[in-house]
């Protein structure tokens, strides 16, 4: 499965450097996993629903997730679902 490395950038309430992270090819059947975890939680989006995207959809590990802070975890599985939603050209 193909990997892609993508920039994680901070938004405007967020104060972290720009980083990367690997993220294998979305699928389309994983696609709809990552937006079915989006509709089903919307407004119950604990901490723990943001961890768990970043485990699914990177390749990061959970000892990988104890070294970012809790914003860039929440901009990782933002990113992922840009990525995922992101129109094709």
């Amino acid at each position: 499965m193909s990997e892609k490395s993508v920039k994680v950038k901070a938004n405007e309430s967020q104060e972290f450097k720009t980083f990367e992270v690997e993220i294998p090819k979305i699928t389309w059947k994983k696609r709809c996993e990552l937006n079915d975890m989006m509709i089903e939680r919307e407004g119950k989006m604990n901490f723990s629903f943001w961890g768990d995207i970043c485990l699914q959809f990177t390749n990061l590990k959970e000892e990988d997730l104890n070294n970012y802070s809790n914003d860039e975890i929440v901009a990782i599985a933002n990113t992922v679902f840009d990525v995922a939603n992101r129109k094709k050209k």
